[in-house]
């Protein structure tokens, strides 16, 4: 009877003894597929952080393009969506040959005249105010 009760007890510790192994096999075999998804996300985020930069660099070169064609800082910020503050650094901070680039991939502008100080500038011969021009009267 005893040698029965060491039989059982041997075997009941085996069985034990292999469901732990499986447990074991289980963790592992959970830590690496772990590991892996943990890889790909890192790849991912890198990639998708990559993404994200040349996205941003574009749209502040495209907030300075803007800003250059429209020459008013205020303006160019209202419509990209960005405060006045953060175009005025855009500007200082984005390379002038790249954003020259892109003017002239986006076509010809024509340069706006400066008014010249003090001279020339009044009413031309012949010119009617505003409130005088009627039905032609």
């Amino acid at each position: 009877m005893a040698s029965r009760t060491g039989n059982d007890a041997v075997l009941a510790l085996r069985a034990r003894q292999e469901v732990e192994r499986r447990a074991v096999r289980a963790v592992e075999q959970s830590a690496a597929v772990l590991a892996e998804a943990e890889h790909r996300r890192r790849e991912a985020l890198a990639r998708l952080d990559a993404e994200r930069g040349d996205a941003a660099a574009a749209h502040d070169l495209a907030v300075v393009v803007l800003a250059t064609l429209l020459r008013d800082d205020g303006l160019a910020a209202e419509l990209a969506g960005v405060d006045v503050g953060r175009v005025r650094a855009l500007r200082r901070s984005v390379d002038r040959s790249r954003v020259r680039e892109r003017v002239e991939a986006l076509g010809s502008v024509v340069p706006r005249r400066r008014r010249a100080s003090g001279a020339g500038v009044g009413p031309v011969d012949g010119a009617r105010p505003v409130a005088d021009l009627g039905d032609g009267d």
